[in-house]
């Protein structure tokens, strides 16, 4: 099957491409403004941006040792739902992703159930107990991408260097979930005024720039490249900032509830305003907004976690951290488009060459032009309006921070290796 694409604003930022034009859609590949325009199916894209398919490099697809809450089967739905055809995902399952077997397992899943592209984030330590280190380089021959602990940051300084050491020797990418348990205790919220008025147990939201400033002097030390997953304060943000001014080889990325929520949101006990890092004070949320600007963050990021209705009924203290994503983050992004703050290929690139460009996968993902471009391409009409509501939603957990939120803009096709996979 070929599908031609009449009339769509192509913004591919990889490519520095911002225009109107045909697109002849294949498994073969993409062709712009094709000479030859005979298709069997044509879509009328007038009005509609069309970019290339969209790169989330935080996600949990809970397979293996979850699939109640996900599985990469429904996980890929969703995904594909919200424009995204490429994903990282963590390896906080049962078994954790700490064995060249299980890393290898994920993809090999994907490819059965006809999911989405699957990168893989191994564990740094074997479990993610924060005891071992695991043998990086075996876990890269299996498909690793990346190393991190996830929700469990790597405490121990010289294990922590130890990590780094291994990432750089094999051109690894190390992801760190940057709180530094010690102060934060897992308390369910940020503390200050709305955690003080609920009665709740308050983390303090220095502990995330702490972690960060330790470990960004490793990566100094070591030469590795270093992320920082869910950035969420301007204290790491300043860290972070620095590292890029002195040309350390560090990036970061931050989640749409970061974006647009504060902990006020938590005033009401829901617990699908339960993450981890949680929501912070306004302060912190406009230094996010304003780094998105400056170019300080590298990506937006969903931190999909989903958890069954069950878990999160347990309430706001109780429920375990994290909400879903995938289907509202570009919305969530083009928000700041809309109220005039952020331009509109600068809302492209933090899903697309920016993230490819943080995994040093220029050309192969986040791009529909070049050799190795895979033929992925999202459709979205920027001025629909819709409400986020769960039966909508297309992956197995419906805790979304953004139900009943109304947004502007919505993905309307998504191709994925050529072939028109939303809708199905």
């Amino acid at each position: 099957m070929t599908t031609l694409i009449r009339n769509a604003r192509l913004i591919d930022p990889a490519a520095g491409i911002d225009r109107i034009a045909d697109l002849l859609v294949s498994p073969d590949g993409i062709q712009i403004d094709p000479a030859d325009p005979a298709a069997d199916d044509v879509i009328d894209a007038t009005g509609k941006w069309a970019m290339p398919g969209l790169v989330d490099i935080q996600v949990h697809f809970r397979q293996p040792g979850f699939e109640y809450k996900e599985t990469i089967q429904t996980g890929s739905a969703a995904a594909l739902a919200g424009g995204i055809t490429s994903v990282v995902v963590m390896p906080n399952t049962r078994p954790s992703l700490d064995t060249p077997e299980l890393v290898a397992f994920e993809s090999e899943e994907a490819e059965r159930v006809d999911g989405i592209r699957i990168l893989v984030a191994a564990c740094a330590t074997v479990g993610i107990q924060g005891e071992e280190l695991t043998d990086h380089g075996v876990l890269k021959g299996a498909g690793a991408i990346a190393i991190t602990d996830d929700g469990m940051p790597v405490m121990d300084d010289g294990l922590m260097e130890g990590s780094l050491r291994q990432c750089a020797e094999h051109d690894l990418l190390f992801m760190q979930h940057a709180e530094d348990i010690d102060l934060t205790e897992h308390a369910p919220m940020t503390l200050g005024p709305t955690s003080k008025a609920l009665g709740v147990r308050g983390q303090s939201s220095e502990a995330e720039g702490m972690m960060v400033e330790r470990d960004v002097a490793l990566a100094r030390k070591t030469g590795a490249r270093y992320h920082v997953l869910h950035t969420s304060t301007k204290r790491s943000l300043d860290a972070i900032r620095a590292a890029k001014l002195e040309g350390l080889p560090v990036s970061c990325e931050v989640s749409p509830h970061h974006l647009l929520l504060t902990d006020e949101a938590c005033a009401g006990g829901d617990p699908n305003k339960k993450m981890n890092p949680p929501l912070r004070a306004e302060s912190d949320r406009l230094a996010l907004v304003e780094a998105l600007l400056d170019g300080t963050v590298d990506a937006v990021a969903t931190d999909h976690a989903p958890h069954s209705a069950e878990e999160k009924a347990k309430g706001f203290v109780d429920a375990p951290f994290g909400v879903i994503g995938l289907e509202t983050a570009f919305a969530s992004v083009l928000t700041f488009v809309h109220d005039g703050r952020l331009p509109d290929t600068r809302a492209v690139e933090l899903m697309t060459a920016g993230p490819a460009r943080v995994l040093k996968m220029e050309g192969r993902v986040g791009t529909v032009v070049g050799e190795g471009a895979p033929a992925d391409l999202v459709l979205v009409d920027p001025s629909e309006t819709w409400t986020v509501t769960d039966d909508q939603l297309k992956g197995r957990s419906k805790n979304s921070c953004f139900l009943g939120r109304t947004f502007k803009g919505k993905v309307t096709h998504t191709f994925l290796r050529g072939k028109l996979r939303y809708p199905a």
